[in-house]
């Protein structure tokens, strides 16, 4: 029974680190795709996107909405690594763990435009960090509101007690 209750003491711990992981292997996998293979990836959702708000379909309306959709993409995935590295690091009960999260986060960003540097047909872009690091921030401020309230609403119980 004691081992059972240390595991659900950490398990919020062992579950941002799988996700972390997680997210840590996908962005490996996509900056590793070459340019076809990346563009094919997106070009799914673009099509999907296209049709579904039955817009023309163009070249300028493409690279456009293909433009749009993997920034998005760059964002929301670093927005899931960066509520995952707070999460994390909040769990080891470090005392500042927005600091240790923006940290990884930035590296992260820089590190996967870099990696794209060595697939054929792909590029490294400064703007795609800076989207990647907003996504870290706004994944990170996430995850602390909720931590906040939730400590808010712990201390009202406790002092309602």
């Amino acid at each position: 029974m004691k081992t059972i209750d240390r595991i659900k003491g950490k398990l919020p711990l062992i579950i941002s680190a799988t996700i972390v992981l997680i997210t840590l292997v996908a962005l490996f996998v996509f900056s590793g795709q070459n340019g076809d293979e990346s563009s094919a990836t997106s070009g799914v959702i673009v099509d999907f996107v296209v049709r579904l708000f039955n817009l023309p379909d163009d070249a300028e309306t493409l690279n456009t909405v293909t433009l749009i959709i993997r920034k998005l993409a760059h964002f929301t995935i670093f927005l899931i690594l960066g509520a995952s590295l707070y999460s994390f690091t909040y769990f080891l009960n470090l005392p500042r763990p927005y600091i240790s999260t923006l940290i990884v986060g930035l590296a992260s960003a820089t590190i996967n435009e870099l990696q794209q540097l060595t697939s054929p047909g792909r590029t490294a872009s400064v703007r795609d960090v800076c989207i990647d690091f907003a996504g870290v921030v706004v994944g990170s401020l996430i995850v602390w509101g909720i931590v906040r309230i939730v400590k808010s609403r712990k201390n009202k119980k406790a002092v309602d007690k």
